[in-house]
């Protein structure tokens, strides 16, 4: 009780000096919050935060077409190394992935999976990792968590955060604009990972069918293409049962007389009426040299390069500076690119956030209106918004920048800037924040609407005295709200907080700012909304 008292009497000449100078705390609001708006358009994006799983995801991808026993010893060197990194506790390996596998790979492709030991720092580790890989020649590499590196498969089907498609229809052309594009972003500051379509050109043995000469023996091209396909690769012609088990009996030729090209050369057709024929002399056969993956998209040929964020980036002004970079070389080719992963992600979240935010307001508004009967004081409940805001921008900036000062100085033009980084976590914390923050309002001016109209009071007195009886309960539900947040932030580091801290240390910011702020600015305001009826009242009076 004596805290409350002692909180009245420090309060209650705040509140009259703000009713004074009403207009200048309604300026300074403005001005704040207009450069909170402005700081928070420094902020790098990103869709979810970088998780700490305590394991890192190393994706090794040699030259397709490499042998299983080539890739193993490939991978086990690299194991090896991994194991001698102090902090690893363990590596494991997957070298290729079954055919009827969701996420099939090519015996060419290993996935290695190395556990940080407790107590070790895990970016240290990760430099490691990464220094290990770059020695390696000849192979592409990518380095991420498993959890990070599914949801970006997911997300763009490839495991990396961010993924350019590149859209055209002339196959040569499409490699040439991804090794341009390629080269272009590898030396982009942060960017890391960075690798095109791994594909290479493979001698294949196309069979090009003549159709007059096949007519001559009284055959199809079609005919043809079924008689070469079931004597290379077998033609199911019965089923065998074997107690509860069946069998599929498959015909086809003896490996000796399949084994070479001159082999299919040979090969002897049955037209109609029992004519015989070699295939070469119907058919014209390769070789040639094809591209070993074609990959489409909405009946589109595609080429897609990726790359991963490096530490200390951010997604969204990275992919801005890939855009720099990219659209350009696109463009003078005439072919079209999509920028896809989680960039696309934390942009349709922004989106729907964004548009559902608009419809709650709305909502919010006529909701207040009818609880409060007045329009005007329902937008003054609503300045609520923007002074919790200037607190959550404030409390990112403060927990990211490190040394803040420092760092607003490179802001305003004084070194390198760190912008802090916003993921769809700390979004969905504002609208959070943004509910609390209006019932403090309201407490306040429904307090100030029953002492003008059921006890009287003036129009000074009820803000005085309504701001003074509501203090307590307001800090009270503000305080205790917050205080229930404090250890989320202080642990923000330690796995498992990776979404619920920057929820909370925006909320926490802005529940601190809004509510001290409210104390100040919402009594300015209510005198202002209707200190110049009641003058002008008094003067015709």
């Amino acid at each position: 009780m004596a805290t409350g008292r002692w909180l009245k009497r420090v309060y209650e000449p705040c509140v009259g000096l703000a009713i004074r100078v009403r207009l200048a705390v309604l300026g300074c609001a403005v001005v704040a919050t207009v450069a909170a708006l402005w700081l928070a358009s420094t902020f790098g994006t990103a869709f979810l935060p970088e998780f700490r799983e305590g394991t890192f995801t190393v994706f090794v991808s040699a030259p397709p077409g490499t042998s299983l026993a080539a890739s193993d010893r490939l991978a086990s060197a690299i194991e090896r190394r991994l194991l001698e990194v102090e902090g690893v506790r363990s590596v494991t390996r997957r070298t290729g992935r079954a055919e009827r596998d969701e996420h099939a790979e090519p015996v060419s492709n290993s996935e290695i999976e190395v556990t940080v030991a407790r107590g070790h720092d895990d970016l240290a580790v990760r430099g490691a990792i990464e220094a290990i890989a770059e020695r390696v020649p000849g192979v592409t590499t990518s380095i991420g968590q498993p959890i990070e590196h599914r949801l970006s498969h997911i997300l763009s089907g490839t495991p990396a955060a961010i993924a350019i498609s590149v859209f055209g229809d002339d196959l040569s052309e499409l490699r040439a604009v991804a090794k341009e594009i390629e080269a272009a972003i590898e030396t982009l500051p942060g960017a890391r990972d960075v690798a095109a379509n791994r594909e290479v050109m493979i001698e294949s043995l196309p069979v090009e069918y003549q159709p007059a000469e096949l007519a001559a023996y009284g055959l199809t091209p079609a005919a043809a293409a079924t008689q070469v396909r079931h004597a290379i690769f077998g033609a199911e012609v019965a089923e065998v049962n074997e107690g509860v088990r069946r069998y599929r009996l498959v015909v086809r030729l003896a490996d000796a007389q399949r084994d070479s090209v001159r082999d299919l050369k040979d090969l002897v057709l049955r037209g109609a009426g029992g004519a015989l024929v070699r295939l070469d002399e119907v058919a014209v056969i390769g070789p040639e040299m094809t591209s070993n993956l074609i990959t489409r998209e909405n009946a589109q040929r595609k080429a897609v390069v990726s790359l991963n964020v490096a530490e200390g980036s951010n997604l969204g002004h990275l992919v801005e500076r890939v855009r720099e970079r990219v659209d350009p070389i696109v463009q003078s080719r005439g072919y079209t690119v999509r920028y896809g992963g989680q960039f696309e992600a934390q942009r349709s979240a922004s989106r729907t956030i964004a548009v559902f935010s608009g419809v709650v307001l709305v909502i919010m508004v006529m909701l207040l209106n009818l609880a409060i009967g007045s329009l005007r004081v329902s937008l003054l409940v609503l300045v609520n918004l923007p002074l919790a805001l200037i607190g959550g921008v404030l409390a990112v900036f403060l927990s990211q920048s490190g040394d803040a000062a420092g760092n607003l100085a490179a802001l305003l033009g004084a070194g390198a800037y760190r912008a802090p980084v916003l993921s769809i976590a700390g979004l969905v914390g504002f609208i959070t924040l943004f509910g609390i923050a209006v019932r403090n309002g309201i407490l306040l001016v429904n307090h100030y609407d029953h002492l003008i109209r059921e006890e009287g009071a003036g129009l000074r007195e009820a803000i005085v005295r309504g701001s003074s009886e509501r203090l307590v309960p307001i800090l009270m539900t503000a305080l205790t709200a917050a205080l229930a947040l404090v250890p989320i932030v202080l642990n923000g580091d330690e796995a498992g907080n990776e979404i619920l801290a920057p929820l909370s240390v925006v909320i926490l910011g802005g529940l601190l700012s809004s509510t001290f702020l409210n104390l100040i600015v919402v009594p300015a305001g209510y005198a202002a909304l209707f200190g110049a009826e009641r003058d002008a009242r008094e003067q015709s009076a």
